[in-house]
């Protein structure tokens, strides 16, 4: 199973596009079996660097499909890990909170349901926005905005 882990952190950590759009699909397919990623639970390293990747590399990549591909492996890990996901928030959160004041509508949108998915499943709400608050200073009008549109969304959950 180790060379698989190996080989899933080497095409997270590369860096054209084009391979990215293509192996996207397969890391949420590989993430989301359990029997063929028996090691996400156990190697808490390249759980690391992989979700590291992920969270600077691919969500915050200039190529909006890139980021759209960046959240849903990233949602199929937190389905994935559930609780065990609490570790890589801290991770995570910086990168989601820029993008909630994305150009585009469809990354802000997918940007919430993700924030709400990890409030739901890998922590409650008050850890999560414990660790967001710093977004309602934050330079980007679109992103102060997205940050009290997910406090709607949380208190309406």
């Amino acid at each position: 199973m180790e060379p698989r882990m190996e080989s899933c952190l080497a095409q997270v950590l590369q860096k054209d596009v084009g391979k990215r759009l293509q192996v996207g699909q397969e890391l949420i397919d590989y993430f989301s079996d359990k029997q063929k990623s028996a090691d996400l639970e156990h190697d808490q390293t390249m759980l690391d660097k992989l979700v590291d990747g992920l969270a600077t590399s691919w969500v915050n990549s200039s190529n909006y499909k890139v980021v759209l591909l960046g959240m849903d492996i990233l949602s199929a890990l937190v389905t994935r890990l559930q609780d065990r996901f609490k570790a890589q928030i801290g991770t995570v959160l910086p990168s989601l909170i820029d993008r909630l004041g994305d150009a585009k509508d469809s990354v802000r949108e997918q940007d919430q349901t993700l924030l709400l998915k990890i409030m739901d499943q890998a922590a409650n709400p008050q850890y999560v926005w414990d660790r967001m608050l710093g977004g309602f200073k934050h330079k980007n009008f679109r992103t102060r905005e997205g940050i009290c549109l997910c406090l709607i969304a949380t208190l309406n959950a």
